[in-house]
């Protein structure tokens, strides 16, 4: 795993020291050592960790569970529960606020380094499949939505005519309204591949049923003509009902 830059909230000297040593051996980059809530959020508005330890019992009128909140909500990174508290109550708190480990002390090095390699690549897998939706949400009743302008636009599927690739962006194209995405093609291309659409051009995917004519290396909907490439026009060809 590669270096990662860790908060450790630890009101106890002897073990924030052992944690210290423990993620000095691993080589990790402390960012800051805190006792207390308001400590740990100054450090991370100086120096955002990539995850933090958050013990449970610290200094001062919040504890780790709620500072785990704050941290959750303003900074968006993974946490891990550092504590010797493990009864039912402590967990279930624990628990509800979406922690990526629960360390009970004493732990050692691999139980350390075990907690922060499965708690770093559950949150990059969260974060792949959060970015994964966020220019097409779902499919709900034959309908997409779309994220447009930090909105979710719900399009029915049969009403697009056609998807053009814009860059990083994609328009969805309906009669009535153009609808500008922060997707790719391709991405397009899996979420509809269920449906009558068929790529036809590294630029292009169309609704079959909404093709006027075809020509030799063009075909038209509406009123827009649309390129078809020598390499997507056989499986285009072999979805049409021909005579």
């Amino acid at each position: 795993m590669s270096q990662l830059k860790i908060l450790v909230v630890e009101d106890d000297l002897l073990i924030s020291e052992s944690l210290k040593d423990i993620l000095r051996i691993l080589n990790h980059q402390i960012v800051g050592i805190a006792d207390n809530a308001d400590t740990a959020v100054e450090i991370c508005n100086t120096n955002l960790p990539d995850l933090a330890l958050l013990d449970i019992q610290i200094s001062g009128d919040i504890d780790g569970i709620e500072l785990a909140e704050i941290i959750r909500d303003q900074f968006d990174i993974p946490f891990i529960f550092t504590t010797a508290y493990a009864d039912n109550q402590t967990v279930l708190r624990a628990r509800d606020k979406g922690p990526f480990g629960y360390l009970v002390k004493p732990f050692g090095v691999k139980e350390v380094n075990a907690a922060i390699q499965i708690a770093k690549a559950s949150f990059d897998r969260l974060k792949t499949a959060e970015k994964a939706l966020v220019a097409i949400s779902k499919i709900v009743d034959n309908s997409l939505f779309l994220k447009v302008d930090n909105k979710l636009v719900k399009v029915k599927i049969e009403d697009i005519l056609f998807i053009e690739a814009k860059g990083d962006y994609a328009l969805f194209k309906t009669k009535s309204k153009g609808y500008i995405v922060h997707t790719t093609i391709k991405n397009a291309e899996e979420r509809l591949s269920n449906y009558n659409f068929q790529k036809v051009h590294r630029s292009y995917i169309v609704n079959i049923s909404k093709i006027v004519d075809i020509e030799e290396s063009n075909l038209l909907i509406e009123d827009k003509v649309i390129p078809i490439s020598r390499a997507n026009k056989e499986a285009l060809i072999k979805r049409l009902n021909l005579l």
